[in-house]
């Protein structure tokens, strides 16, 4: 079946060349930023959990010295 496709000639494949790799770079450059936008809401989401506990082990620590 693909033998008996005549291939492009090289005036009009390069169009087609050219568009898959902008296509292709297009993907990547949404992938990495998709990837940068959740790897900032985890940090944020770190923080707040560590503060959470820094907080609660503060708590701890003063009911432990209290009689």
């Amino acid at each position: 079946m693909l033998a008996e496709v005549p291939a492009l000639p090289l005036e009009t494949a390069g169009k087609y060349v050219a568009g898959a790799y902008v296509v292709l770079f297009a993907i990547v450059l949404i992938y990495v930023a998709i990837m940068s936008v959740r790897l900032s809401r985890m940090q944020r989401e770190l923080g707040e959990l560590l503060e959470l506990t820094e907080q609660h082990a503060g708590d701890d620590t003063e009911e432990a010295a209290t009689p």
